[in-house]
């Protein structure tokens, strides 16, 4: 029977609860969420001496941060020809040099604070689902060592077998400085990290209004009402990615929310797990409608993406990405589904990361997929301009396209993934 919950929640540590403390009535710096963002931000806020107060309206990780696929990736959602399209050959080294400092910031973070999260610099595949993309990964190769002199190694068609058992694929790009993690562990960690620095982490506290105020004597510009009383801030950090919007009403038809799914197999035999990814890699495709997998560390596959949809059955999804697990990997056809979920990610028109400040607040979110480096990241960057410390923010004053007008959910998500599919079979 397929267990309807997160795998990385199963397999962590049961959490400490940061539930039922009193709230300070004044902090330095107010944190609102508490995924890789907002703990990444009080961490790096304690560690160099502010007062810090992160609030969490349901518990630490509880939306993508821990339901994610775990792939700390060293690269941007767009490639580096795509972004240097988009924003220009400077910023766009800007960008992605800024995507691999990301990655190395996970390692230093996990290393420093001693998180036990599994952890491995394993690399990441872009596997080409058609021959027209393995000629586009050839070229972004050359992009990527001209531009931002960094190396890949770009695998052929006949080669694929020594990366990826199976004869699915057109040609492989590696990016031997991305990583794995198990994402529950990884926030969790940073989270207590964060306290034992001096952060005061608080669970179940909902923001209900933030209200700007003329600086005061000793810098409060800010009060914030939530449902468990009232806290004066210097500074906020928005680090409520998906969710932004029911705050800060320029986000609100900017940014939106989408759906990821994801599967997990039983625990697989060495011998067989070894075979279908040999280097324990991370994997990714190159289809509009893309497949993300990699192995957990009890060596299940866990494979996310696909045509999944908010609002079908739970059956519908499961089918979806077990039918797309088995294109690629046939001899899975018999492995047992052990477990099933989905998580809330944010995501914009332009499927770009979008940091800065807003009204004198500064704020990090719009990952695309790429959170579990990008957040931790720029959560650091914006605590750095907090503390007046040197601030690389290459993502800072890029314009949020507007979306079209949907309540709670945003309805144009599923039509794009039709559309996606669409491309993908017939473009």
């Amino acid at each position: 029977m397929t267990q309807h919950t997160c795998l990385w929640w199963e397999s962590a540590p049961k959490p400490r609860s940061y539930r039922d403390k009193s709230l300070p009535a004044k902090t330095d710096v107010l944190v609102i969420g508490g995924g890789f963002t907002g703990t990444s931000a009080a961490l790096q806020l304690a560690k160099h001496g502010a007062k810090v107060t992160l609030f969490e309206a349901q518990s630490i990780g509880y939306e993508a941060s821990s339901r994610n696929g775990g792939q700390a990736l060293s690269c941007l959602h767009h490639t580096l020809t795509e972004t240097i399209h988009l924003h220009g050959k400077e910023l766009a080294r800007e960008m992605f040099l800024a995507a691999v400092e990301a990655a190395n910031t996970v390692e230093r973070i996990v290393t420093e604070e001693g998180i036990e999260c599994d952890f491995i610099r394993c690399g990441s595949i872009e596997a080409a689902a058609k021959p027209a993309h393995f000629e586009r990964l050839k070229r972004e190769q050359e992009v990527l060592k001209e531009t931002a002199g960094f190396d890949t190694l770009l695998v052929g068609k006949e080669k694929v077998r020594e990366e990826l058992g199976t004869d699915a694929y057109h040609g492989l790009l590696v990016n031997p400085r991305s990583g794995s993690v198990q994402p529950a562990k990884f926030v969790r960690g940073m989270a207590e990290a964060a306290e034992r620095a001096g952060a005061g982490i608080h669970e179940g506290v909902r923001v209900k209004n933030i209200e700007r105020r003329g600086s005061q004597m000793d810098g409060t510009r800010f009060k914030v009402q939530t449902e468990a009383g009232v806290i004066e801030a210097k500074e906020i950090i928005l680090a409520t990615n998906a969710w932004t919007g029911n705050l800060i009403p320029q986000f609100k038809m900017r940014v939106f929310p989408a759906e990821s799914y994801i599967i997990a197999t039983e625990p697989l035999n060495d011998e067989l797990a070894e075979g279908l990814i040999r280097s324990n890699r991370v994997v990714y495709d190159t289809r509009s409608l893309l497949a993300y997998y990699r192995l957990s560390p009890e060596r299940r596959m866990t494979w996310g993406g696909e045509l999944t949809m908010k609002g079908v059955s739970p059956g519908w999804n499961i089918g979806a990405l077990r039918n797309g697990m088995m294109r690629v990997f046939p001899e899975l056809a018999s492995a047992r589904l052990d477990y099933y979920w989905g998580g809330t990610l944010a995501l914009t028109l332009d499927e770009n990361t979008h940091a800065g400040m807003v009204d004198g607040m500064w704020y990090s979110m719009a990952y695309v997929g790429h959170g579990v480096t990008l957040a931790t990241y720029l959560g650091r960057q914006m605590a750095n301009g907090i503390l007046g410390k040197p601030v690389d923010n290459p993502f800072d004053n890029l314009k949020i396209p507007l979306v079209p007008p949907y309540r709670e959910s945003a309805w144009f998500v599923t039509i794009g993934k039709l559309w996606n599919r669409f491309l993908d079979l017939f473009g």
